[in-house]
Protein backbone atom coordinates (compact mmCIF):
# COMPACT_ATOMS: atom_id res chain seq x y z
CA UNK A 1 0.00 0.00 0.00
CA UNK A 2 0.99 3.23 -0.73
CA UNK A 3 0.52 5.76 2.40
CA UNK A 4 1.18 8.61 0.21
CA UNK A 5 -1.54 7.96 -2.79
CA UNK A 6 -5.18 8.67 -2.41
CA UNK A 7 -8.07 7.64 -5.34
CA UNK A 8 -11.56 8.67 -6.09
CA UNK A 9 -13.76 7.30 -8.92
CA UNK A 10 -16.43 9.91 -10.31
CA UNK A 11 -19.03 7.83 -11.85
CA UNK A 12 -20.72 10.55 -14.08
CA UNK A 13 -23.57 10.57 -16.21
CA UNK A 14 -21.51 11.49 -19.45
CA UNK A 15 -17.51 10.59 -18.13
CA UNK A 16 -16.25 8.22 -15.85
CA UNK A 17 -13.35 9.44 -13.63
CA UNK A 18 -10.05 8.01 -12.12
CA UNK A 19 -8.01 10.71 -10.33
CA UNK A 20 -5.08 9.86 -8.09
CA UNK A 21 -3.18 12.33 -5.80
CA UNK A 22 -0.51 12.75 -3.22
CA UNK A 23 -1.23 14.97 0.36
CA UNK A 24 0.94 18.01 0.51
CA UNK A 25 1.13 20.89 3.02
CA UNK A 26 -0.87 23.40 0.72
CA UNK A 27 -3.57 20.81 -1.05
CA UNK A 28 -2.24 17.69 -3.51
CA UNK A 29 -0.09 17.30 -6.45
CA UNK A 30 -1.83 14.89 -9.30
CA UNK A 31 0.13 11.51 -9.64
CA UNK A 32 -2.50 10.09 -12.48
CA UNK A 33 -5.65 10.83 -13.73
CA UNK A 34 -8.09 8.82 -16.55
CA UNK A 35 -11.29 9.68 -18.03
CA UNK A 36 -13.71 7.60 -20.18
CA UNK A 37 -16.37 9.20 -22.19
CA UNK A 38 -18.87 6.23 -21.08
CA UNK A 39 -22.13 8.64 -21.72
CA UNK A 40 -24.00 6.83 -19.26
CA UNK A 41 -27.04 9.11 -19.16
CA UNK A 42 -27.28 8.57 -23.45
CA UNK A 43 -28.26 4.56 -22.16
CA UNK A 44 -31.03 5.54 -20.41
CA UNK A 45 -34.58 4.08 -21.97
CA UNK A 46 -37.80 5.35 -22.19
CA UNK A 47 -38.52 3.03 -18.90
CA UNK A 48 -35.82 4.72 -16.93
CA UNK A 49 -33.72 2.05 -17.14
CA UNK A 50 -30.11 2.08 -18.09
CA UNK A 51 -29.75 -0.29 -21.34
CA UNK A 52 -27.26 -3.56 -21.60
CA UNK A 53 -25.01 -2.25 -23.67
CA UNK A 54 -24.71 0.85 -21.92
CA UNK A 55 -23.71 -1.02 -18.36
CA UNK A 56 -21.55 -3.38 -20.02
CA UNK A 57 -19.56 0.21 -21.50
CA UNK A 58 -19.39 1.32 -18.08
CA UNK A 59 -18.82 -2.05 -16.58
CA UNK A 60 -15.81 -1.92 -19.18
CA UNK A 61 -14.54 1.52 -18.42
CA UNK A 62 -14.07 0.03 -14.48
CA UNK A 63 -12.18 -3.04 -15.15
CA UNK A 64 -9.48 -0.44 -16.73
CA UNK A 65 -9.65 1.42 -13.71
CA UNK A 66 -9.53 -1.53 -11.12
CA UNK A 67 -6.13 -2.94 -13.13
CA UNK A 68 -4.75 1.07 -12.78
CA UNK A 69 -6.15 0.81 -8.84
CA UNK A 70 -4.49 -2.18 -8.36
CA UNK A 71 -0.92 -1.12 -9.58
CA UNK A 72 -1.51 2.25 -7.53
CA UNK A 73 -2.38 0.70 -4.53
CA UNK A 74 -3.47 3.46 -2.54
CA UNK A 75 -3.98 3.81 1.16
CA UNK A 76 -7.83 5.53 0.80
CA UNK A 77 -10.25 5.35 -1.79
CA UNK A 78 -13.61 6.83 -1.98
CA UNK A 79 -15.78 6.07 -5.22
CA UNK A 80 -19.15 7.86 -5.84
CA UNK A 81 -22.06 7.72 -8.78
CA UNK A 82 -24.18 10.67 -9.62
CA UNK A 83 -27.58 11.76 -11.84
CA UNK A 84 -27.59 9.00 -14.37
CA UNK A 85 -27.32 5.97 -11.92
CA UNK A 86 -30.24 8.46 -9.52
CA UNK A 87 -32.57 8.36 -12.38
CA UNK A 88 -31.97 4.85 -13.70
CA UNK A 89 -34.40 2.22 -11.70
CA UNK A 90 -32.08 -0.44 -12.65
CA UNK A 91 -28.95 1.13 -10.96
CA UNK A 92 -29.00 -1.39 -8.11
CA UNK A 93 -27.86 -3.85 -11.38
CA UNK A 94 -25.22 -1.56 -12.84
CA UNK A 95 -23.67 -0.64 -9.28
CA UNK A 96 -23.65 -4.38 -7.60
CA UNK A 97 -21.59 -5.92 -10.42
CA UNK A 98 -19.59 -2.41 -10.82
CA UNK A 99 -18.75 -2.99 -6.68
CA UNK A 100 -17.41 -6.55 -7.55
CA UNK A 101 -15.35 -5.24 -10.13
CA UNK A 102 -13.93 -2.28 -7.97
CA UNK A 103 -13.69 -4.22 -4.66
CA UNK A 104 -15.39 -1.16 -2.71
CA UNK A 105 -18.43 0.89 -2.04
CA UNK A 106 -19.87 2.94 -4.51
CA UNK A 107 -21.65 5.71 -2.84
CA UNK A 108 -24.67 7.16 -4.92
CA UNK A 109 -24.86 10.44 -3.92
CA UNK A 110 -27.87 13.09 -4.03
CA UNK A 111 -28.31 15.73 -6.04
CA UNK A 112 -27.81 18.44 -2.85
CA UNK A 113 -24.50 16.09 -1.89
CA UNK A 114 -23.14 16.43 -5.51
CA UNK A 115 -23.96 19.68 -5.33
CA UNK A 116 -22.25 20.70 -2.06
CA UNK A 117 -19.60 18.43 -2.74
CA UNK A 118 -18.85 20.71 -5.78
CA UNK A 119 -18.79 23.87 -3.82
CA UNK A 120 -16.25 22.27 -1.67
CA UNK A 121 -13.98 21.26 -4.74
CA UNK A 122 -14.05 24.85 -5.48
CA UNK A 123 -13.40 26.32 -2.11
CA UNK A 124 -10.18 23.79 -1.88
CA UNK A 125 -8.96 24.74 -5.43
CA UNK A 126 -9.46 28.36 -5.65
CA UNK A 127 -8.97 31.46 -2.49
CA UNK A 128 -12.35 33.25 -2.97
CA UNK A 129 -13.38 35.87 -0.45
CA UNK A 130 -16.54 36.80 -1.78
CA UNK A 131 -20.10 35.59 -1.57
CA UNK A 132 -20.01 32.84 -4.85
CA UNK A 133 -22.57 31.46 -7.27
CA UNK A 134 -21.00 28.04 -8.81
CA UNK A 135 -22.33 26.24 -11.33
CA UNK A 136 -21.82 22.77 -12.78
CA UNK A 137 -23.19 21.65 -16.42
CA UNK A 138 -23.32 17.88 -16.07
CA UNK A 139 -24.29 14.84 -18.14
CA UNK A 140 -27.91 14.30 -16.66
CA UNK A 141 -28.28 17.03 -13.65
CA UNK A 142 -27.13 21.03 -13.53
CA UNK A 143 -26.09 22.33 -10.16
CA UNK A 144 -26.00 25.62 -8.96
CA UNK A 145 -24.58 26.47 -5.13
CA UNK A 146 -24.58 29.95 -3.36
CA UNK A 147 -22.21 30.31 -0.67
CA UNK A 148 -19.06 32.45 1.19
CA UNK A 149 -15.85 30.81 2.14
CA UNK A 150 -16.39 27.40 3.45
CA UNK A 151 -20.00 27.79 3.90
CA UNK A 152 -22.99 26.89 1.63
CA UNK A 153 -25.77 29.06 1.56
CA UNK A 154 -28.30 27.47 -1.16
CA UNK A 155 -27.55 24.11 -2.99
CA UNK A 156 -30.13 22.97 -5.44
CA UNK A 157 -29.64 20.44 -8.59
CA UNK A 158 -32.02 20.51 -11.51
CA UNK A 159 -32.96 17.59 -13.72
CA UNK A 160 -31.35 18.69 -16.78
CA UNK A 161 -27.81 18.13 -18.14
CA UNK A 162 -25.60 17.77 -21.90
CA UNK A 163 -26.71 14.34 -22.37
CA UNK A 164 -30.19 14.32 -21.37
CA UNK A 165 -30.35 17.56 -23.24
CA UNK A 166 -28.91 15.52 -26.63
CA UNK A 167 -31.37 13.38 -26.53
CA UNK A 168 -34.25 15.34 -26.22
CA UNK A 169 -33.61 18.49 -28.06
CA UNK A 170 -31.14 17.52 -30.35
CA UNK A 171 -31.53 13.79 -31.36
CA UNK A 172 -31.83 14.79 -34.81
CA UNK A 173 -28.66 16.33 -34.85
CA UNK A 174 -29.32 19.39 -36.23
CA UNK A 175 -28.17 22.73 -35.27
CA UNK A 176 -30.70 25.16 -36.05
CA UNK A 177 -32.24 28.08 -34.22
CA UNK A 178 -35.61 26.21 -33.47
CA UNK A 179 -33.58 23.39 -31.41
CA UNK A 180 -31.36 25.79 -29.98
CA UNK A 181 -34.75 27.75 -28.46
CA UNK A 182 -36.26 24.99 -27.62
CA UNK A 183 -33.53 23.58 -25.27
CA UNK A 184 -32.87 26.96 -23.87
CA UNK A 185 -36.91 27.76 -23.18
CA UNK A 186 -37.23 24.07 -21.49
CA UNK A 187 -33.75 24.91 -19.38
CA UNK A 188 -35.51 28.28 -18.56
CA UNK A 189 -38.61 26.45 -17.05
CA UNK A 190 -36.67 24.22 -14.77
CA UNK A 191 -34.56 27.28 -13.37
CA UNK A 192 -37.83 29.79 -13.15
CA UNK A 193 -39.04 28.26 -9.64
CA UNK A 194 -35.50 28.89 -7.96
CA UNK A 195 -34.50 32.31 -10.13
CA UNK A 196 -35.70 34.64 -7.14
CA UNK A 197 -34.53 32.67 -4.27
CA UNK A 198 -30.96 32.61 -5.56
CA UNK A 199 -31.36 36.45 -6.36
CA UNK A 200 -32.84 37.15 -3.10
CA UNK A 201 -29.07 35.50 -1.69
CA UNK A 202 -27.33 37.76 -4.58
CA UNK A 203 -23.45 36.80 -5.36
CA UNK A 204 -20.71 38.63 -6.18
CA UNK A 205 -19.05 36.72 -8.50
CA UNK A 206 -19.91 33.35 -10.39
CA UNK A 207 -17.73 30.65 -10.94
CA UNK A 208 -18.03 27.48 -13.49
CA UNK A 209 -17.40 24.42 -13.00
CA UNK A 210 -17.82 21.98 -16.53
CA UNK A 211 -16.68 20.67 -19.19
CA UNK A 212 -19.28 22.82 -21.60
CA UNK A 213 -18.01 26.11 -19.44
CA UNK A 214 -14.42 24.54 -20.17
CA UNK A 215 -15.01 23.81 -23.90
CA UNK A 216 -16.43 27.71 -24.21
CA UNK A 217 -13.43 29.21 -22.38
CA UNK A 218 -10.72 27.57 -24.92
CA UNK A 219 -12.63 28.44 -27.88
CA UNK A 220 -12.68 32.02 -26.58
CA UNK A 221 -8.90 32.06 -25.74
CA UNK A 222 -8.12 30.60 -29.68
CA UNK A 223 -10.62 32.93 -31.10
CA UNK A 224 -10.45 35.87 -28.78
CA UNK A 225 -14.12 36.70 -29.09
CA UNK A 226 -14.06 38.72 -25.76
CA UNK A 227 -12.26 39.85 -23.08
CA UNK A 228 -14.95 37.59 -20.27
CA UNK A 229 -17.19 34.44 -20.71
CA UNK A 230 -20.28 36.57 -21.21
CA UNK A 231 -23.58 36.03 -22.54
CA UNK A 232 -22.59 38.06 -26.35
CA UNK A 233 -19.66 35.19 -26.46
CA UNK A 234 -22.08 32.17 -25.94
CA UNK A 235 -24.48 33.82 -28.50
CA UNK A 236 -21.71 34.50 -31.28
CA UNK A 237 -20.82 30.75 -30.50
CA UNK A 238 -24.17 29.21 -30.59
CA UNK A 239 -24.22 31.16 -34.25
CA UNK A 240 -21.62 29.61 -35.57
CA UNK A 241 -23.00 25.52 -34.07
CA UNK A 242 -25.74 26.65 -36.34
CA UNK A 243 -23.69 27.28 -39.33
CA UNK A 244 -22.41 24.29 -39.10
CA UNK A 245 -26.21 22.99 -39.55
CA UNK A 246 -25.45 19.54 -37.86
CA UNK A 247 -23.27 17.70 -34.58
CA UNK A 248 -21.85 15.59 -37.33
CA UNK A 249 -20.25 18.11 -39.08
CA UNK A 250 -19.67 20.31 -36.07
CA UNK A 251 -16.79 22.21 -36.50
CA UNK A 252 -15.50 25.29 -34.75
CA UNK A 253 -12.08 27.01 -33.88
CA UNK A 254 -10.67 25.73 -30.20
CA UNK A 255 -12.82 22.86 -29.50
CA UNK A 256 -12.08 19.70 -28.92
CA UNK A 257 -13.55 16.98 -30.91
CA UNK A 258 -13.99 14.60 -27.66
CA UNK A 259 -16.43 17.69 -26.47
CA UNK A 260 -18.95 18.07 -29.97
CA UNK A 261 -21.30 15.39 -29.09
CA UNK A 262 -22.65 17.59 -26.42
CA UNK A 263 -21.64 20.82 -26.70
CA UNK A 264 -24.43 22.26 -28.59
CA UNK A 265 -26.59 20.71 -25.37
CA UNK A 266 -24.63 21.93 -23.07
CA UNK A 267 -24.56 25.56 -24.70
CA UNK A 268 -27.91 25.87 -24.52
CA UNK A 269 -28.83 24.82 -20.86
CA UNK A 270 -25.58 27.57 -20.32
CA UNK A 271 -27.53 30.13 -22.07
CA UNK A 272 -30.59 29.87 -20.41
CA UNK A 273 -28.73 29.63 -16.77
CA UNK A 274 -26.59 33.58 -18.07
CA UNK A 275 -30.38 34.98 -19.03
CA UNK A 276 -32.53 33.66 -16.21
CA UNK A 277 -30.08 34.68 -13.60
CA UNK A 278 -29.26 37.76 -15.50
CA UNK A 279 -25.44 36.47 -15.01
CA UNK A 280 -22.82 39.30 -16.42
CA UNK A 281 -19.64 37.03 -16.34
CA UNK A 282 -18.58 34.12 -14.93
CA UNK A 283 -15.00 32.64 -14.98
CA UNK A 284 -13.50 29.22 -14.72
CA UNK A 285 -12.74 27.18 -11.49
CA UNK A 286 -10.16 24.75 -10.88
CA UNK A 287 -11.70 22.62 -9.02
CA UNK A 288 -15.49 20.52 -8.77
CA UNK A 289 -16.76 17.17 -7.62
CA UNK A 290 -13.78 15.37 -7.96
CA UNK A 291 -11.63 17.93 -6.09
CA UNK A 292 -14.24 18.21 -3.94
CA UNK A 293 -14.03 14.47 -2.94
CA UNK A 294 -10.42 14.64 -2.25
CA UNK A 295 -11.33 17.42 0.38
CA UNK A 296 -13.79 14.41 2.21
CA UNK A 297 -10.91 11.77 1.51
CA UNK A 298 -8.26 13.92 3.31
CA UNK A 299 -10.58 14.65 6.08
CA UNK A 300 -11.08 10.94 6.57
CA UNK A 301 -14.89 11.88 7.37
CA UNK A 302 -17.02 10.48 4.31
CA UNK A 303 -19.78 12.01 5.23
CA UNK A 304 -22.03 13.31 2.42
CA UNK A 305 -24.73 15.76 4.69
Amino acid sequence: MNKNHYTIIDLGSNSFHMLTVDKIDNGFSVVSKNKQKVRLASGLDAQGNLDQATMERGWSCLQQFKNELTQINPINVLITATAALRLAKNNHHFIKRAELILGHPIHLISGIEEAKTIYKGVVFTDNISEQLLVIDIGGASTELIIGNGPQVIEAQSLDMGCVTWLNKFFADQKLNQENFTAAIAAAKEIIAPWRAHYQHHGWILTMGASGTIQATQEINEVQQLTEQLNLALLNAIKQQCILCENINTLEIIGLKESRIPVFASGLAILIALFESLNIEELKQSKGALREGLISILFSNNINFQ
